[in-house]
């Protein structure tokens, strides 16, 4: 590849809405609006649409609530609920498990890849639950640009930004878990 891309989706500032757990979501819905979706819903209004999970657990919805931290939760949501509640609005497509290549493969098409990291790209901080091992400083950014050394994320609290290969692939690769915003 030799070209830069850039998607130029948006970026939505999640503390700014009180959501201090609120990244998925926002990743979503900037990834949604960046394909011409749910254009008509805020990021308030959507956030108020997310699945929660009665049991806590981020593999059958949020496991928690996006405006507070509660001892002994994991404030989060997981590509599978995320996929459920996200297809309502457009077209996602699950993309855990793939190597970052897939990734850049889906940006270098027109769409953008919500993936699953850590806050700042630090290393992961792990914490078990009866759900599994997760790091405790999860975060999730959108992914829309790339070029031969870079990516450009969408990051819900750091905003946007170009962030070595290097520095992003072995965060991802922590958990391989991200979702294809399509056309």
């Amino acid at each position: 590849m030799s070209a830069k891309i850039l998607l130029g989706a948006e970026n939505i500032r999640q503390l700014a809405w009180g959501a201090i757990n609120g990244c998925e979501a926002a990743s979503l819905l900037e990834g949604l609006h960046y394909q011409g979706r749910a254009l008509d819903l805020n990021y308030g209004q959507f956030l108020l649409q997310m699945p929660i999970s009665s049991d806590s657990n981020p593999y059958h919805g949020f496991g928690g609530s996006p405006f507070t931290n509660r001892p002994g939760k994991f404030e989060a949501i997981f590509t599978r609920p995320l996929m459920w509640w996200g297809n309502r609005y457009g077209n996602l497509q699950e993309l855990s498990g793939a190597d970052p290549q897939w990734l850049y493969d889906f940006v270098a098409k027109g769409e953008p890849v919500l993936t699953s990291v850590t806050v700042h790209f630090e290393q992961p901080e792990w914490d078990s639950y009866p759900f599994g091992q997760v790091p405790a400083n999860n975060h999730a950014v959108l992914l829309d640009g790339i070029d031969d050394h870079q990516v450009h994320v969408s990051d819900p609290i750091d905003g946007q930004y170009w962030l070595p290969k290097t520095k992003f692939e072995p965060i991802y690769l922590s958990r391989k878990m991200a979702i294809a915003i399509t056309k």
